[in-house]
C-alpha cells in the first residue's frame, strides 16, 4: 500500500471474501516488517492480548467481580480450540479483529453514554469489514442492551439502534459493489447448507470447540463454592448475555459445510462469560477454595503445554515446509533469472504435501517472493519432457529440491486448486 488509491482499492477489489480491514492490517505489517513472518505473528499476539483485556473489561461492565472477569479472560485465551489457529495462522487475523471490534462495540453500547450508539455503529461496521459473522452483531448488541437494562428502557434502546442498522446497510452496499462472494455464487464449501445431518454435526462439533473448555472450568468453579449458595441477579444476567453471544456468533457458521476451529474464537467469548459468572459466585462465597481451584487449573494448563504443542504441530509443519520451499525457490531463481515459470512436483503420499502448505495461494507466494512476472504451479505429473523451460522443483523426503529434468505438459494445465 503506497498511496491513498491503494487503500481505496482494498475496499473495492474483489478477492472472494470481503475483509478489507484485515487486508489493511496486512498492508501495515508489510510496511513495518516486509515479509518477516515474526512481525505478523507479533501483531496477532498483540491482538490476542488486546482481546483478553477487552473481555476482562466486558465482564466487569456486566458487573462480575475482578476475579470472575479475570477467570473469563483466561478461559477464553487458553481455550485449546481456535485460539491456537488464530495465533499460528496469519489468516487467523480475521477472527482476532472480529473479536476486537465486536467486544469494543459491546463495551460502548453497554456504557449507556449519549454518543454510544454512533460509536457502536462504527465499531460494528469495522467488525463486519473483518469477518462475515459480524453481520449478526447489530441485532446482538440490541439484545445485549435489552438484557442489561430495565424493561422500561426498551423503547429508547430500539430507537437508538439506527446507527447499527446503518452500519449493516453500509457494509452490504460496500460488499455488493466489490463483487465479493454472495450466498449464491460462493464456492460450494462456503455456501450454506440446510441438510439436517450436516447442521447437527456442525452444532455438535462447534459446541465442543466453543464450550468444552469453558464447561470444564465452570464445573470446577461451581464445585469450589458451597452448593447452597445461589447466583446473584448480575451473575444470572451475565450467563444470559454469554449464551446469547455464543448462539449469535455461531448462527451463520453452523450452516457452512466447511468447518474451522477459527469459527469458535468469537463464540467462545460468550462461553467464557458464563464461566466468569460461575467463578464470580465461587469467589463471592468461598474465596479461599476458589483460589485453590484456580491455582490448580493454572498448574494443569502448565502441565498440558506438551499436549498443546503436539496439537499445534500439525499447523506448524505446513508452514515450515512452505518456508523451506520458498527459500529453495528463491535460491534456484537467482541461478535462473530468465525463468518465468516455476513448477513444483508434489508428493501426494508425503505426510505434509505442497498442496497443504500452499494451496491456491502458491502463485501469489511466487509473485511476492520471486517476481510479479513469474508464474507458479503445483502438479503431480511425473518427470518427462516439457513444453517450455520452467524452473522445476520436487518434494523429496519432506523437503523441496531443485530438479534438472523437465515435466510433461504446460504449467498452465495444472494450477494448484485448494479450498484454503
Amino acid at each position: 500500500m503506497r498511496s491513498p488509491a491503494d487503500l481505496a482499492r482494498i475496499f473495492t477489489t474483489n478477492v472472494g471474501f470481503y475483509r478489507p480491514l484485515v487486508t489493511t492490517s496486512f498492508a501495515i505489517d508489510r510496511a513495518l516488517w516486509n515479509l518477516d513472518a515474526r512481525g505478523y505473528a507479533l501483531t496477532n499476539v498483540t491482538l490476542l492480548l488486546g482481546n483478553a483485556g477487552l473481555l476482562f473489561l466486558l465482564a466487569r461492565v456486566v458487573s462480575l467481580s475482578r476475579e470472575g472477569a479475570l477467570f473469563a479472560a483466561a478461559v477464553w485465551a487458553f481455550n485449546f480450540h481456535g485460539i491456537n489457529m488464530a495465533l499460528l495462522w496469519t489468516s487467523g487475523r480475521t477472527a482476532l479483529l472480529l473479536c476486537l471490534f465486536a467486544q469494543a462495540a459491546a463495551l460502548v453500547v453497554l456504557s449507556g453514554r449519549r454518543w454510544a450508539p454512533v460509536l457502536a455503529g462504527v465499531l460494528a461496521l469495522a467488525a463486519m469489514l473483518s469477518k462475515e459473522e459480524a453481520v449478526l452483531l447489530p441485532p446482538l448488541l440490541v439484545v445485549l442492551q435489552l438484557l442489561s437494562r430495565r424493561q422500561s428502557d426498551a423503547r429508547a434502546i430500539l430507537g437508538n439502534s439506527w446507527p447499527l442498522c446503518a452500519a449493516l446497510l453500509i457494509y452490504l452496499l460496500a460488499r455488493g459493489q466489490s463483487g465479493a462472494f454472495t450466498l449464491v455464487n460462493a464456492p460450494e464449501y462456503y455456501r450454506p447448507t440446510f441438510n439436517l445431518a450436516a447442521v447437527l454435526k456442525n452444532i455438535g462439533e462447534y459446541l465442543d470447540r466453543g464450550a468444552t473448555f469453558a464447561t470444564v472450568a465452570s464445573i470446577a468453579a461451581w464445585l469450589a463454592a458451597p452448593q447452597g449458595m445461589t447466583l446473584t441477579a448480575d451473575e444470572r444476567r451475565t450467563i444470559r448475555i454469554g449464551i446469547t453471544w455464543f448462539v449469535a456468533m455461531y448462527a451463520i457458521t453452523i450452516f457452512v459445510p466447511v468447518r474451522s476451529s477459527l469459527y469458535a474464537v468469537a463464540p467462545s467469548i460468550g462461553s467464557a462469560l458464563v464461566a466468569g459468572a460461575v467463578a464470580s459466585r465461587a469467589w463471592r462465597t468461598a474465596p479461599a477454595r476458589f483460589a485453590r481451584v484456580a491455582s490448580t487449573m493454572i498448574l494443569v494448563i502448565a502441565l498440558l503445554l506438551p499436549v498443546y504443542r503436539s496439537r499445534n504441530h500439525g499447523l506448524v509443519e505446513p508452514a515450515e515446509l512452505a518456508t523451506q520451499s520458498l527459500a529453495t525457490i528463491q535460491a534456484g531463481s537467482r541461478g535462473r533469472p530468465e525463468a518465468r515459470d516455476i513448477v513444483l512436483i508434489d508428493d501426494p503420499q508425503a505426510p505434509v504435501t505442497l498442496d497443504s502448505a500452499f494451496g491456491a495461494l502458491f502463485p501469489d507466494a511466487i509473485h511476492l517472493f520471486v517476481g510479479s512476472d513469474v508464474d507458479g504451479t503445483i502438479t503431480n505429473h511425473p518427470l518427462t519432457v516439457v513444453v517450455g523451460d520452467p524452473l522445476v522443483f520436487a518434494l523429496r523426503g519432506g523437503r523441496l529440491v531443485q530438479q534438472r529434468a523437465r515435466i510433461s505438459g504446460s504449467p498452465a494445465e495444472s494450477r494448484a486448486s485448494h479450498s484454503g
